[in-house]
């Protein structure tokens, strides 16, 4: 079932990151790691052929997250709004950040993850994302070990205070799995990077895992 509500059409106008790295300017000049500012793919919209209809989809809580192209393995943290209207992130480096009050992956929709790029301490679980490419697979399980396999469709850099909301967090036709993560430059009097990857997925599969 999909739980898009009100929020993702009022609050989410002003949605952004709370901060997708863990980097306190208090206690570290520059960013430990970042990055490469290479280009990556802009976003390709899915096929008709590719996208299922809300009949046939089935949603789950997620609990895990692989990504086997980029050696990703983590657990998933709920996460929600904060206060002052921004998506907020895991608390751990290692962890992935899904939008709780948004839609559960594998619903039709847009279901929205993030993560951090780096830490004090060095890479983070999401430093790689731009190394995604196109048919790349991003797999999520729930607790029982139910299983949804998403494929890469494109990706695209956005300025932080100009990445589209509605794009990122909005209705679709398919069942869309969007992942985000800090890039670019770090801002030291604003903590965190100047820009936000933003890599696209559709579901590809369901199947059942023991």
């Amino acid at each position: 079932m999909m739980k898009v509500t009100t929020i993702l059409t009022v609050g989410l106008l002003s949605l952004a990151l709370a901060g997708c790295s863990s980097q306190d300017s208090s206690t570290a000049s520059e960013p430990q790691s970042s990055p490469p500012s290479q280009k990556v793919p802009s976003v390709k919209q899915p096929s008709a052929d590719g996208l299922l209809l809300k009949a046939e989809q089935k949603g789950i809580t997620p609990v895990s997250i692989e990504i086997p192209s980029i050696n990703v393995k983590a657990t998933i943290e709920n996460v929600g709004e904060l206060e002052n209207g921004q998506m907020g992130v895991p608390q751990g480096v290692d962890n992935v950040g899904w939008f709780e009050p948004g839609t559960l992956p594998g619903d039709q929709g847009s279901s929205v993850m993030a993560g951090h790029i780096d830490s004090l301490t060095g890479p983070a679980i999401f430093y790689k994302l731009d190394k995604l490419k196109k048919g790349d697979e991003v797999i999520v399980r729930d607790a029982d070990g139910k299983s949804l396999t998403f494929l890469v469709t494109g990706a695209k850099r956005y300025p932080r205070k100009e990445a589209p909301i509605k794009e990122i967090f909005g209705f679709s036709y398919g069942s869309r799995l969007n992942l985000i993560t800090c890039t670019g430059e770090f801002n030291k009097k604003a903590k965190t990077h100047e820009e936000r990857l933003v890599v696209y997925t559709e579901l590809a599969q369901q199947e059942v895992s023991g």
